[in-house]
């Protein structure tokens, strides 16, 4: 790849998604436990309490690990929320996971660093249709892996 060009995998919506969603959760919070003081308490409380705190989980989740992620030139570059940017060259991509949720692709990839240890990073892509957005950083990551194992 040539030195100056930059291809941004992660979504433009990546932030705003995690900082809205976060921005639900904290307002559920006192909703639900109006609605729930009112009530005898019941099967459904344990099953809506469950779910919630599944979504607090990923929500705490996404904080940990979602990225920003842009190839520039022959690197891939990922940088974490309230961290520095990490550089690495394309040998250095573990093979890449994903799931959906809705319209979101959720790419989980593990990086090897330079003292040999494993850090995960995920990545968000959108494709609802106000996004505008194509984006696969899944097939991506691996087109660039495949691409750096064959020149070894």
């Amino acid at each position: 790849m040539a030195s100056n060009t930059e291809i941004k995998l992660s979504s433009n919506w990546t932030n705003l998604g995690l900082y809205l969603g976060t921005i639900v959760v904290l307002i559920m919070i006192p909703i639900l436990a109006k609605v729930t003081q009112d009530q005898d308490f019941h099967m459904g409380m344990i099953v809506a309490a469950a779910v919630f705190i599944a979504l607090i989980g990923f929500i705490v989740y996404q904080f940990m690990y979602i990225c920003d992620a842009r190839v520039i030139g022959d690197k891939l570059v990922l940088k974490k929320k309230f961290r520095a940017a990490k550089h690495y060259p394309f040998d250095k991509i573990g093979y890449p996971k994903s799931f959906h949720l809705k319209r979101s692709k959720y790419t989980i990839v593990e990086m090897q660093n330079e003292d040999k240890s494993q850090e995960k990073y995920l990545i968000m892509n959108n494709r609802s249709l106000l996004s505008f957005e194509r984006k696969d950083a899944e097939q991506t990551l691996i087109d660039l892996r495949n691409m750096a194992m064959r020149s070894k």
